[in-house]
């Protein structure tokens, strides 16, 4: 049987504790032989783009996975012009990994909430299942509650069911609750506050030593790559 791999899309902006446990928590559920950190490119959805550019948000994540086998980062979407869609992402994995392999992408109930003003979003369950997210203290039904309507004939409570076909199933993960995110360290940074144990070591220090989000008018500096 080969192996299912996990494939984690978001904007990173920064990465946090809160990614890199929810990653890890997901991969062992789930028996995943690696995770995929896909650092967005153009978002589509998005009304702005993101605060650190792409070469800042994948070296960022390049530190915070270093030393962890069972992670990589992917740099696909950010290289890819134009707006960026999951489902061209899953086509090219898909294509890469050949059609039998497992391919579980995992997201947050929010997204997820959304799936179906995705673009081409039916075609997405023949790419890949679905892993969402939700907090360990919600209910089930709290989870459930996160899938439309027309999709939950796919929801599956068998682990193994998704370890056994490529895809086409949703599960529901109860994460370990951890009340960090990207917007709020973005704000510690700004005003100078400390913003240790809320992302890994390294990346503290790039931030700080790239004053990234640190300063009025930092979008305005998106064209800067990493040296």
């Amino acid at each position: 049987m080969a192996s299912s791999l996990g494939l984690f899309g978001g904007a990173f902006d920064p990465v946090h504790f809160g990614h890199l446990r929810l990653a890890t928590e997901l991969r062992e559920a789930f028996g995943l032989g690696r995770v995929v950190f896909l650092p967005t490119g153009q978002p589509w959805q998005r009304g702005r783009g993101t605060f650190a550019s792409g070469p800042e948000r994948l070296h960022m994540l390049r530190l915070a996975t270093a030393g962890e086998p069972c992670f990589t980062v992917d740099d696909r979407e950010v290289r890819r012009p134009g707006p960026t869609y999951t489902v061209d992402t899953l086509a090219e994995f898909r294509r890469e990994c050949g059609p039998s392999a497992p391919l579980c992408f995992l997201c947050g109930t929010d997204a997820f909430a959304e799936v179906e003003t995705w673009h081409r979003w039916e075609s997405l369950f023949d790419l890949a299942h679905f892993v969402v997210a939700v907090r360990a203290d919600d209910s089930l039904a709290a989870g459930r509650a996160a899938i439309p309507r027309a999709l939950l004939p796919r929801l599956t409570e068998s682990r193994a069911e998704l370890a056994s076909s490529p895809a086409g199933r949703i599960a529901t993960f109860p994460m370990t609750p951890l009340a960090i995110s990207s917007t709020a360290i973005r704000s510690l940074a700004r005003a100078a506050a400390s913003i240790r144990y809320l992302t890994p070591d390294p990346v503290v220090d790039h931030i700080h030593q790239r004053s990234l989000y640190g300063t009025p008018g930092f979008p305005a500096k998106l064209g800067q790559d990493t040296p």
